[in-house]
């Protein structure tokens, strides 16, 4: 890695990927955002506002620790922030690679917090009962990642990138921040031929289904209820009068379905009408134990398997890589499973990037920072796709490029006090006359 280690050279790329957000902000904004971003890479251990600024931030700036304070307490430009950040994901994948589907994935997460003073704290119901009780005192984040297709080791991986966090206020409506959410990015994606919305159980319904039938590249794959009403498709009409069915019989999904075993499950596929939407869907019915029914699950998709467009034997998911063509009815489900990289971004950024540990008491600061989270998780995905010095870097994960890349930080600052010092100029805090 000691590619990474040519004097100027990091620091400068990160200034470079950073400075399309930064010129939407106001010169003295603009660096104390960029200190912020430059500080949570660099630092192993984040804590706080107050951390980074003692152990970091005090050495580039002479600026106050209650001036980063109230920067963060100001209204940012986060829908342009989640336009520039889909942009730059776009960026990275190859032309050869155009036309795979890209993936969107909404989904909340609670923070817990100690104390009521915090702005929008409220009491929720915790269905994973983490903490040994049904209810949790803290924050609820809504938050919206993109998968785009990039090229590792000679495979298709999909790289997970967080477009935005939303701070869900008391009274407010899950349904409705996902949905604008993703109409905020959607113009981003008008060229691409196939985008798939991946959620769970809560979003298939109201803003969210309305948003994903207005764009007609926009599909959704989501886990449904269980008790959620399918219906088989209509028959032929008849040619008698009165009105012909829009709907065949109800399913049953324990009786209904032909179920197949495949690996650990047993699964079973068919199209049928639900009330959920206005058109004929593809559902997925999974279980381990066919005697008995709390085992299955219920999957929807708005697309249907033939017209899903993938390189499946390039693909390093093994699930989608091992798909034989008489098992493409399978596709949809397994699909399904890349929703589960936006937990591992809401449990990287809980335990490695300090995602709960705000200070902060008004709603814009906390939403500002879990965004600069945000925006320095996807800065350090997204230069080795983008820039060759990082190239190294490109089947690391997250936390080992982030160890990487701030380890040369700190070689390069080293380097420019240590010249300071040679000048007999102890102006140490100048960083960004440095970086002219």
């Amino acid at each position: 890695m000691t590619t990474l280690y040519h004097k100027g050279k990091v620091i400068k790329s990160l200034k470079e990927h950073f400075s399309v957000y930064l010129k939407l902000l106001g010169k003295p904004t603009s660096k104390k955002v960029f200190s912020i971003l430059i500080a949570i890479i660099a630092t192993q251990e984040l804590r706080s506002i107050r951390f980074l600024y003692q152990w970091f931030m005090v050495k580039l700036s002479n600026t106050s620790l209650n001036s980063y304070y109230y920067m963060l307490g100001e209204k940012l430009p986060l829908d342009d922030f989640a336009l520039l950040t889909v942009k730059l994901a776009m960026a990275c994948i190859p032309p050869e690679l155009s036309q795979q589907p890209i993936f969107l994935i909404i989904d909340d997460t609670l923070q817990e917090k100690y104390g009521v003073h915090f702005e929008c704290y409220q009491k929720m119901f915790d269905h994973a009962q983490k903490n040994g009780s049904n209810y949790l005192n803290g924050h609820c984040f809504v938050c919206l990642s993109i998968n785009v297709p990039v090229w590792v080791n000679e495979h298709i991986h999909y790289l997970c990138i967080p477009v935005s966090y939303r701070l869900r206020q008391e009274g407010q409506n899950k349904l409705e921040i996902a949905a604008t959410m993703i109409e905020t990015v959607m113009p981003q994606l008008s060229s691409v031929s196939t985008v798939i919305l991946l959620v769970d159980s809560w979003y298939p319904k109201g803003a969210v289904r309305k948003t994903v039938a207005k764009y007609d590249n926009l599909e959704m794959i989501a886990n449904v209820r269980v008790d959620t009403k399918l219906h088989d498709l209509p028959p032929k009409r008849t040619l008698k009068r009165g009105r012909p069915k829009t709907k065949g019989d109800r399913l049953d999904i324990h009786v209904d379905f032909k179920m197949s075993k495949v690996g650990d499950y047993f699964i079973g596929a068919r199209e049928v009408i639900t009330s959920l939407f206005d058109h004929v869907v593809y559902a997925t019915v999974t279980a381990t134990d066919l005697s008995k029914p709390a085992t299955y699950r219920v999957f929807l998709s708005t697309i249907l398997p033939e017209k899903i467009v993938m390189e499946l034997d390039k693909q390093e998911n093994r699930l989608l890589n091992n798909l034989s063509f008489d098992q493409s009815w399978l596709l949809p489900y397994f699909l399904y499973s890349l929703r589960w990289n936006i937990e591992i971004i809401f449990y990287e950024h809980k335990t490695f990037w300090a995602l709960g540990s705000y200070m902060l008491r008004s709603r814009h600061g906390i939403e500002n920072y879990a965004n600069l989270i945000a925006l320095s998780y996807a800065a350090v995905e997204l230069l080795p796709f983008q820039n060759p010095l990082f190239q190294p870097l490109t089947d690391n994960s997250a936390q080992s490029k982030k160890y990487c890349i701030a380890e040369a930080i700190h070689r390069e600052l080293f380097f420019f006090s240590f010249v300071d010092s040679l000048q007999i100029d102890f102006n140490s805090h100048s960083l960004f006359k440095a970086f002219d």
